[in-house]
């Protein structure tokens, strides 16, 4: 009985609901801050320079003629020409210069290139051609449509996707890769 009791004293005793005191609020003195946004590339990204461009045999001839042919689209939407012209032997190369003026015609307020992602599988790469001092190098060329594209979003000109199987020939200057030519070996369907 005395147990009773001394629940009975203290339940009574005790308020019915119980009392949770929280802690006071903490109020900071500094602003959180804001987001920041992470900015999203638009358009093509330019292709990463691969590692085995550093080597100067047929293998960093055939990194170097698959970052080159990847650069292709980026060139095209942006008119940047740096690693482009850095990698083109002008004097020899038809398509490098051909292409170089292209880009330089798409980069134009008026209208955008957008499109032609590019993937470049190596076929062969062969010995070094010690008549023309560079590495021969045989691609099949995937091209994604590409097209060109007015200020009201209207297609001014279209072009479908297409695959070629290319000789790329390369040649290092001592210092970086070349592109002595590009030519079409024949138009895969």
């Amino acid at each position: 009985m005395a147990w009773a009791v001394l629940v009975g004293v203290v339940v009574g005793c005790s308020p019915t609901e119980p009392v949770v005191e929280s802690p006071s609020p903490v109020v900071s003195e500094e602003p959180s801050p804001t987001p920041v946004p992470t900015p999203t590339p638009t358009g093509p990204v330019k292709p990463e320079r691969p590692a085995d461009m550093d080597r100067t045999d047929e293998v960093g001839a055939a990194a170097a003629a698959t970052y080159f042919l990847e650069l292709y689209p980026y060139v095209m939407a942006t008119g940047d020409l740096t690693e482009w012209d850095a990698m083109t032997w002008a004097e020899t190369c038809d398509f490098c210069s051909k292409s170089r003026e292209s880009a330089l015609a798409f980069d134009s307020p008026d209208f955008e290139y957008v499109g032609g992602a590019v993937k470049a599988e190596l076929l062969k790469a062969y010995a070094l051609d010690t008549l023309i001092g560079g590495y021969p190098l045989d691609f099949r060329l995937s091209q994604e449509e590409a097209a060109t594209i007015g200020l009201g979003g209207e297609v001014l000109e279209s072009l479908p996707a297409e695959s070629d199987e290319l000789r790329v020939e390369m040649m290092h200057d001592g210092s970086t890769w070349r592109v002595i030519a590009v030519a079409v070996l024949k138009e895969v369907q």
